[in-house]
């Protein structure tokens, strides 16, 4: 068996989304669902209702006053947003450990997914997109790859580090030469493998090389590569591999990005990041083996 091939297979070694996830998404395809029902699938967990309610009141996430129940916040704050902050909850326990073959710290992974998550939907909403709920989505789970490859393989980073040393390849690349897949690559197959939707995939799989999205994809795929480098160059939980990353300028001047948002966006981004990273070292829901 392959190097890539093995890779693969691990795929489905990686635990599955938690049951409260897969319910919440199950339900959010009826445009007809009832908050009543939804609340009740949150609130089989004392301790996730409790941090999704400080989610609710966060500065970030929050409403203008204060949210005292679940059925409340799905009202006020809306389905899609409720599953964001559901979602955030239910993949921290992954990752937030330290990432063995990109030398990430405990957290280091945490910190760069909210970033480029909360970084993405606020492009998205400064551009005037549509899709910046799922953009938010996108960002959170865009390096999932990282986990498969360097917790679940635990692969040895040394020929790779080499290969870039030696060539002047971007990290992924020099993976794709060594291992025969990339991390983006990794992501995609075990997001695909958690049935989220297509563009959310998308938005991983290319995420270091937007220019090979489809064009259906095109938004969202741009909003997360250029959220993901602005990320790294603040510095926002990188491991080794994050300096080796360029910058796709076409991708920034199809979304229309400019160096004075940037700017507004990424001070958005580090007023949020401490307070949702102390939320969020709660304990939610544990991923199901």
């Amino acid at each position: 068996m392959t190097v890539r091939n093995d890779i693969l297979a691990k795929v489905r070694t990686v635990p599955s989304m938690p049951s409260v996830v897969v319910k919440l998404k199950q339900y959010l395809s009826d445009p007809d669902v009832s908050f009543d029902e939804l609340a009740k699938v949150i609130e089989y967990d004392p301790g996730l209702t409790a941090n999704l309610l400080q989610l609710a009141n966060s500065a970030y996430f929050g409403w203008s006053g204060r949210i005292k129940t679940v059925k409340e916040a799905i009202t006020r704050l809306g389905t899609n947003r409720i599953f964001q902050m559901v979602l955030c909850m239910s993949v921290a326990p992954l990752v937030r450990k330290p990432v063995k073959g990109y030398d990430m710290e405990s957290d280091g992974l945490w910190k760069h997914s909210i970033a480029t998550a909360i970084c993405a939907e606020q492009l998205a909403v400064s551009l005037g997109l549509s899709n910046s709920e799922e953009a938010f989505t996108a960002g959170l789970l865009h390096d999932m790859g990282k986990i498969l490859l360097g917790t679940f393989v635990e692969i040895d980073d040394e020929p790779i580090k080499k290969l870039v040393a030696k060539e002047g390849l971007s990290f992924n690349e020099a993976e794709r030469r060594v291992l025969g897949i990339d991390h983006a690559e990794a992501a995609a197959e075990l997001l695909q493998y958690w049935k989220l939707p297509e563009n959310v995939v998308a938005a991983a799989r290319w995420h270091h090389s937007p220019e090979e999205a489809d064009d259906k994809h095109r938004d969202i795929v741009d909003l997360v590569h250029v959220a993901d480098i602005l990320c790294i160059r603040m510095g926002w939980g990188i491991g080794t591999d994050g300096p080796l990353y360029c910058l796709n300028s076409e991708a920034e001047e199809r979304l229309g990005v400019d160096a004075d948002l940037e700017d507004v966006v990424t001070d958005r981004v580090g007023a949020a990041i401490d307070e949702m990273q102390n939320i969020l070292h709660g304990k939610p829901e544990p991923m199901l083996s």
